[in-house]
């Protein structure tokens, strides 16, 4: 028996590769269902070349076929003299091979990029600094900033009329999917960013499987300038905490919940997950790990934060949408006349986009968090202390390796230090 490989059409601009069986003069040839550019194989070698996107895969199933192949011609029973084949084990010989491919095309197919990136939401895993792997998989919001690429990858390819795949992803795929996401779409450069940023992860990881060989995303720039967002003063963060909403519990609610998180670092996603047993009235700290970071943060309940807490007995909340939340802290922002015009700067496309807008209307959940750190800093709590309660990374050697706080000391600094609001 001999077998071997080769091009169906080699001249064409994609063609399948094809199994040729030779055995006791006859030839059966079949489709392995692998597709590929004619430049990307090796006739002399019967393989795919190493520029093949796919070659890992191809080469696997390759190999796959060959060793069924292999069993099948060795179950064939000959003739003890002759060593002959009846037509009839030819036929079941040729039934075997073809009912194998038939079964691997479809365990096979469909395998893209699209796929590939599927597969890299639901298997990846964190690396180190140093490309180490772990087995920590991401965040939940890290996921849902995954699941919204590939989605956005998904309409840019129909939009644009073009196939996702490997190939494209070039420079020239670079600038046409930052700007459709900056036209078409309306969102800023420094969101852009993190849409390429876990393109660029899935790419990496996708080299590394052997699904492509590919480097041009390598290059790809993050623009990620941002525009200035405001914090409180302590001025209105009083005016916020002595605002009458007796007449609106709805307003009442939202100002309580912006309360607690300005009082305590806390984004609006981690608190709308925050349950009783997260709360230690005891030892007067709030423990909780971070959903977007999975950091582990230390909250120490302050004079203001207990007062607040205490309006709330079972320690259940009930909390608007992200959207909704900030719509009513706009109303509440022009309750208290924060009118003052702020020039917000953002970039769209690499353009830069100005904007006048009243501090009212900057007003979102986000500001809260922004407003505890920069209150806590003028309050003259240290920043190594800041971010064990918020759970920002460490800036410094220092911080990362000397500075060691137990529970206690963290709640004695922040208690102390807000005693002033």
């Amino acid at each position: 028996m001999r077998l071997s490989f080769y091009l169906d059409r080699p001249k064409s601009p994609r063609t399948v590769v094809m199994l040729n069986v030779a055995l006791r003069g006859k030839r059966f040839r079949f489709s392995t269902g692998i597709s590929l550019e004619p430049r990307m194989w090796d006739d002399a070698r019967q393989t795919p070349r190493s520029s093949d996107p796919h070659r890992n895969l191809h080469r696997r199933k390759l190999n796959a076929i060959t060793s069924f192949v292999d069993e099948a011609y060795h179950d064939l029973q000959f003739d003890d003299k002759a060593r002959l084949v009846s037509d009839a084990m030819l036929t079941d010989f040729r039934s075997r091979i073809q009912s194998f491919l038939d079964a691997d095309g479809k365990a096979e197919a469909p395998q893209g990029l699209p796929e590939h990136f599927q597969e890299f939401i639901d298997t990846y895993t964190l690396r180190t600094v140093g490309g180490q792997i772990t087995a920590k998989r991401p965040s939940d919001y890290s996921l849902t900033r995954y699941r919204n690429t590939l989605k956005a990858l998904v309409e840019w390819s129909k939009a644009a009329r073009k196939p996702l795949d490997y190939d494209i992803i070039n420079e020239d795929f670079y600038t046409s999917f930052c700007t459709w996401l900056g036209s078409s779409r309306g969102i800023y450069d420094a969101t852009i960013s993190n849409y390429i940023k876990t393109l660029k992860t899935f790419m990496k990881w996708a080299r590394k499987k052997g699904y492509h060989q590919t480097t041009a995303y390598e290059q790809f720039f993050r623009d990620n300038r941002n525009g200035k967002t405001i914090a409180l003063t302590l001025d209105e963060l009083r005016s916020i905490r002595a605002l009458d909403l007796s007449d609106n519990p709805r307003l009442a609610r939202t100002r309580d919940h912006f309360l607690i998180q300005c009082y305590t670092g806390m984004r609006y996603g981690d608190l709308q997950k925050l349950e009783p047993h997260h709360i230690d009235l005891k030892n007067g700290l709030i423990r909780y790990t971070s959903q977007k970071t999975s950091t582990q943060c230390i909250v120490p309940i302050t004079r203001p934060l207990r007062k607040i807490l205490a309006s709330y007995p079972s320690h259940i909340f009930e909390f608007a949408s992200s959207v909704k939340q900030n719509a009513y802290l706009k109303e509440i922002g022009e309750r208290i006349d924060m009118d003052q015009t702020v020039s917000i700067v953002r970039y769209r496309t690499g353009d830069r986009v100005e904007e006048l807008k009243k501090r009212s209307e900057l007003l979102t959940t986000h500001v809260a968090r922004r407003s505890f750190v920069s209150i806590s800093v003028r309050f003259g709590i240290p920043e190594s202390v800041i971010r064990l309660v918020t759970g920002h990374s460490a800036s410094t050697m220092l911080q990362q390796h000397y500075i060691d706080l137990d529970e206690s000391a963290i709640h004695d600094i922040v208690v102390s230090a807000w005693e002033q609001l």
